[in-house]
């Protein structure tokens, strides 16, 4: 059983609280390095430990393998998970998997169709359309968009028009090319089911009422990490997996939402607390990874969003000492912007830092090139993230079709060791224990290799796990697209360093048409809050360096072609000219902060001042009166400077940032009664 003093070591009061959460609907709002999967895992934790559920009663769901796998070993660390009872923690995928080989009718077959391009370009052909590699992708992504948003063919064109979707054909063809598609994997003797029928045909065998209650009775707790990320297909899945109950914990950030053009949708989490009044809402805003020197940037650049509901409004509070403050650079051209950022990485590299702790990060795969060459060039060694094919290797196909037929097998000792039978199964493929001559025999070997280094590293996190269920886990991360890791320096799009982190971070090609991508300009606000997020995130996976880079042209003609990004606009890098924290002196990048006059790492916590509750209750009522929002007579922000500095007359009171002579007219008198009546050191009733 999980230690119970283990269980909230180590945490601040809000993972507390959120550990703590009775019984029943749990909404945990983490911002970027604020601990998320520690709080869950502490949750699931207690849980256990305090007889609420059992540890076979729980399923937890997140989005890859690497975060499953982060949960697994998190929670066997605190005895909540084992080999005797153990807390499902999977991808929607592999969940969906399982439930769906467990459930499906008898006499009824269907097979996993590993790769859905071959059939999607049948399908294309069929219809009168010829593709090349780029569009047969972009036709199977409008396919995975579709069945994510739970639309069918023939809804497709008019809802993808009514979305703006951009396509390679006209919306009546993709939607064709679709239902010729669907219609292909139901021809035959067997059905073909993609990796989106997963969730689909899951949640319509568990709405029998028999496989319903079945399932019921086996799961009763639900924990989903990145609630931010899920698409209406996996909420109906989820829906159906909770029935009528309500034991549900929900973690995610709507300021991380970066895959609409996939489905995702942040309106599920920012709508908990409607579809469930009672439940607990927790704010995480302590941030553990970034400097504050990091962090201020992000908050700033997260701020200037347009359009922002209460559920996107986090400060990251910065945590960690104080940092060197992030660094712009501009250059002539693309070439003297890769050479700058790596003649800077090879200065870190000199001072200390792992190049494994490096990234350099963009917005599309193609802006690698110029990167990769400038880093042969001083020979530093770099992996490119997200766009080798290593599942598609032909040496690894083979390994996986052979390695398939072998969990097959039913003539298998019964003790074989799976990690035994994959190195007997890659042998005579090319795994060798000595580094073979020649560069192909070489590549190869190292494709095994990296094969291998995957599957020690999911043995070692589930260790009981069976060949069969090993070889499903590969096949989830071949579709997953989840390469494996090799050292030095990352090169990676922003979308695909999601979840990671670095102790230096190059954000590079900040240009308008880039950063926001050019397809997003003129789209409207909710395509260029999208670029905001995804710029967001990518600063948030920096712990302590942070540079900012962009070129004024490509080739260095001494034309300028280009503009920065519009997302540095209004922020201040230089601490010299920013405003300046009332307690330490750092620099004041967020709005908010500059309203209160400190920064989030000495922002005051709640004190039950009854000025403030006053204040509080005073905005309410004017508010209603006049038919307005809260935040349209002060902000919280606003408040909170008065209750701090007590303002005694409308002069001192006009000296707060926002309050301005418009404000003083209709409210000062008010408000500077407020702070008389209200003297310092008065609580609020209840408080001691």
């Amino acid at each position: 059983m999980p230690d119970p003093h283990r269980i909230l070591d180590g945490l601040d009061p809000e993972q507390q609280r959120a550990v703590l959460a009775p019984r029943g609907p749990v909404c945990v709002l983490a911002g970027a390095g604020t601990g998320k999967t520690r709080t869950i895992t502490r949750r699931i934790a207690h849980l256990i430990d305090s007889g609420q559920v059992g540890p076979s009663h729980v399923l937890a769901v997140t989005f890859t393998t690497r975060a499953a796998g982060e949960m697994r070993a998190r929670l066997r660390s605190l005895d909540a998970i084992g080999p005797g009872a153990p807390v499902a923690a999977q991808t929607f995928h592999a969940a969906a998997l399982r439930q769906l080989r467990y459930f499906w009718p008898r006499g009824l077959t269907w097979e996993l169709l590993d790769h859905k391009l071959p059939v999607v370009a049948r399908a294309a052909r069929h219809v009168g359309i010829t593709t090349t590699s780029e569009t047969l992708r972009d036709l199977a992504s409008e396919i995975e968009w579709a069945k994510g948003s739970l639309i069918t063919p023939d809804d497709y064109a008019a809802r993808a028009a009514a979305a703006g979707r951009e396509t390679p054909y006209d919306h009546e063809s993709v939607a064709a090319v679709f239902d010729t598609y669907e219609v292909a994997k139901r021809d035959g003797a067997h059905l073909m089911f993609d990796f989106d029928d997963l969730i689909i045909y899951a949640a319509e065998v568990l709405s029998e009422p028999d496989a319903a209650s079945d399932f019921r009775s086996r799961y009763r707790c639900f924990v989903v990490d990145e609630y931010q990320d899920i698409t209406p297909v996996q909420q109906r899945l989820l829906d159906v997996w909770l029935g009528e109950r309500d034991n549900l914990t929900v973690v995610g950030d709507a300021n991380q939402t970066i895959y609409s053009f996939a489905g995702a949708t942040a309106d599920y989490l920012l709508g908990f607390t409607r579809r469930f009044p009672e439940a607990t809402l927790v704010r995480l805003e302590r941030d553990y990874r970034s400097t504050p020197e990091v962090v201020a940037v992000a908050n700033q650049v997260i701020a200037a969003a347009e359009e922002r509901s209460p559920g996107t409004r986090l400060e990251l509070i910065g945590q960690r000492p104080r940092g060197p403050v992030p660094r712009p650079a501009e250059f002539a051209d693309d070439m003297r912007e890769a050479r700058g950022v790596v003649a800077q990485i090879n200065h870190l590299v000199g001072a200390g830092t792992d190049p494994a702790e490096i990234a350099i990060l963009y917005r599309v795969n193609a802006q690698s090139e110029r990167f990769e060459e400038a880093l042969t060039e001083v020979g530093i060694p770099y992996q490119v993230r997200g766009s080798e094919a290593f599942f598609t290797r032909t040496e690894i196909v083979q390994a996986m079709r052979k390695l398939t037929a072998t969990a097959d097998r039913d003539d298998l000792p019964a003790d074989a060791e799976p990690i035994r039978v994959v190195r007997a199964v890659l042998a005579p493929l090319g795994l060798t224990d000595d580094e073979p001559v020649g560069p192909h025999a070489k590549a190869r070997w190292e494709s095994l290799r990296a094969l291998m280094s995957v599957v020690d590293e999911l043995i070692a996190d589930e260790p009981g796990m069976s060949l069969r269920r090993l070889v499903t886990e590969l096949t989830m991360r071949a579709e997953e697209r989840h390469t494996p890791e090799r050292t030095g320096v990352t090169l990676a799009s922003l979308h695909a360093a999601k979840g990671l982190e670095w102790d230096a971070v190059f954000l590079v090609g900040l240009t308008e048409g880039s950063v926001p991508i050019a397809q997003a300009i003129g789209h409207g606000a909710r395509a260029i809050e999208e670029e905001r997020r995804l710029f967001y995130v990518g600063i948030t996976r920096a712990r302590e360096h942070l540079y900012l880079s962009w070129s004024l042209s490509r080739t260095g003609s001494g034309r300028v072609s280009r503009r920065r990004t519009r997302f540095l606009d209004g922020i201040d890098l230089d601490p010299r000219r920013s405003s300046r924290c009332r307690e330490c002196g750092a620099q004041l990048m967020n709005p908010e902060s500059r309203v209160r006059g400190r920064c989030g790492s000495c922002r005051i916590e709640e004190r039950g001042d009854s000025l403030l509750a006053a204040l509080r209750n005073w905005r309410s009522s004017h508010a209603r009166e006049r038919g307005v929002g809260e935040l349209a007579i002060l902000t919280d922000a606003m408040l909170e400077a008065i209750a701090d500095r007590r303002p005694d007359d409308t002069r001192t009171l006009g000296a707060i940032p926002g309050i301005g002579p418009v404000k003083l007219e209709q409210f000062g008198g008010e408000l500077v009664e407020l702070v008389k009546t209200n003297p310092a050191g008065a609580k609020t009733a209840g408080q001691k």
